[in-house]
């Protein structure tokens, strides 16, 4: 069972990673959570297919000018866990566009799965190198 839910996960990230928001809201089950660091610029819970897409576009309006070229994050690592937990390990990586300024940060996630769609997500950052580098772009 716990494959399925690895493979669930995954079908998420390479949404995300694709643009594909109709990908992203076929991975979500209906009810989602969503749980993001409240300092964050897309911070904060968001539950539901909308709220979802709110985050997503969040993530992507911060993300999208940091990273130069076709840089996405580092190729996540798919953990199994418990019969409806999987965790990823990945890396966030950003380029300041006015500086040059280059940060890597390993970032980590808990996605638990409920009828093969993610159910609940909770990432993991620094969110103070975030910021910093954020309010640098912004001066």
């Amino acid at each position: 069972m716990s494959q399925e839910h690895v493979e669930a996960v995954k079908r998420l990230f390479a949404a995300v990673r694709q643009g594909n928001q109709a990908g992203v809201l076929e991975a979500y089950h209906p009810e989602v959570v969503i749980h993001e660091s409240p300092s964050l610029p897309y911070g904060g819970d968001y539950q539901g297919h909308a709220e979802a897409l709110r985050h997503l576009n969040g993530y992507y309006r911060t993300w999208g000018p940091l990273r130069p070229g076709a840089g996405q994050p580092g190729t996540p690592i798919f953990l199994e866990t418990t019969e409806d937990a999987v965790v990823v390990l990945w890396q966030e990586e950003a380029v300041a566009p006015g500086s040059g300024r280059r940060i890597v940060l390993p970032a980590l996630g808990v996605y638990r799965v409920r009828d093969g769609k993610v159910i609940e997500s909770r990432m993991f950052q620094d969110t103070a190198v975030i910021r910093d580098l954020l309010v640098e772009e912004h001066q």
